[in-house]
């Protein structure tokens, strides 16, 4: 009921609105009666229509491809770096293989030959250093000697010391340097006035040494160094014989693996030779993972100075 009269209320209302509505416009529009005019202008320029784009702005890091590049590495930070750990608990087998090269053992030289620095000997002896013009008028010989004494090699000029002479450890009549035995290197210089002047290098020793001859590529081992200073062991000395024959078989494995093998050794005894012998070709066996018919072994009686091991590469 109460709903009701408010409908009726309100509509009451609304026709007392309507009826004033023509009264209103009357009074506006003058005697005339009609409602006054009503003009709707827009604003000068106020919603004109727009084709150009605003820029678009969008920002960007001139650092993003490098930014990762710039963060420090974590792993560095850490006492014990993962990716070694992780390498050494998945590939043990190679940490521990026998067969795998050990660069940090090589006992050979990869450049050919003997380096002899001839004028720093000079500079050595005088004192100071020369200029070229100076060193120029200095007479030289360098005279390479085996431990008897004898000349093993002779070089010789009427002037200017070079800086660096290559010898490759053979003389003139085909014979190279042994392993384990000592060479001296004796240089003399003449001056301008003919005064001579004297001095001696340091020992040239190696324990191995590789050189190509025409039966093949020899590498000669020190069997001091492999046999004890006695050379009369029968089984590897550790650790230098061991690292020193684990080298030469490194040496094989880079350069000819493959290629059959002739052990020859040189001994007090036939038989100590033949034994020793045997005892190497057991080790290439193993660290070539070859057969024994590719590893000969031949056995001589020799003078103590001429005692050594030549493993012979047959590539020839």
């Amino acid at each position: 009921m109460k709903s009701t009269k408010q409908v009726l209320c309100f509509s009451a209302g609304l026709l007392a609105a309507l009826w004033a509505l023509p009264a209103a416009a009357a009074t506006a529009g003058g005697e005339t009666g009609f409602p006054a005019e009503v003009e709707i202008k827009a604003a000068s320029g106020a919603n004109k229509l727009n084709v150009v784009k605003p820029p678009l702005s969008i920002e960007v890091d001139s650092f993003e491809t490098i930014r990762p590049s710039l963060e420090p590495d974590q792993s560095l930070l850490l006492a014990v770096s993962p990716l070694t750990v992780s390498w050494r608990r998945t590939h043990p087998e190679y940490l521990h293989n026998r067969r795998v090269i050990e660069p940090w053992l090589m006992t050979f030289s990869q450049r050919p030959g003997i380096a002899l620095r001839v004028r720093d000997q000079l500079f050595a002896f005088l004192g100071r250093k020369l200029d070229p013009k100076e060193a120029k008028g200095y007479a030289w010989n360098l005279t390479i000697a085996d431990e008897e004494g004898r000349v093993f090699h002779h070089y010789e000029s009427s002037s200017d010391p070079p800086e660096e002479l290559v010898w490759s450890g053979q003389n003139d009549q085909g014979e190279w340097i042994k392993a384990g035995r000592s060479y001296s290197a004796v240089y003399t210089f003449t001056d301008s006035l003919g005064s001579p002047h004297t001095t001696v290098g340091k020992p040239i020793l190696f324990k191995g040494i590789v050189h190509q001859e025409d039966t093949g590529l020899h590498v000669t081992l020190d069997s001091s160094v492999l046999f004890g200073t006695t050379k009369a062991a029968t089984e590897i000395v550790h650790p230098g014989g061991v690292d020193l024959l684990r080298s030469a078989a490194d040496l094989i494995k880079r350069r000819s693996t493959g290629i059959p093998i002739s052990v020859r050794v040189f001994a007090n005894t036939k038989e100590l030779a033949d034994a020793q012998g045997t005892v190497v070709q057991s080790v290439l066996i193993h660290e070539l993972m070859t057969m024994s018919k590719n590893v000969a072994v031949e056995g001589a009686r020799a003078a103590f100075s001429d005692q050594r091991v030549e493993i012979v590469l047959l590539n020839r």
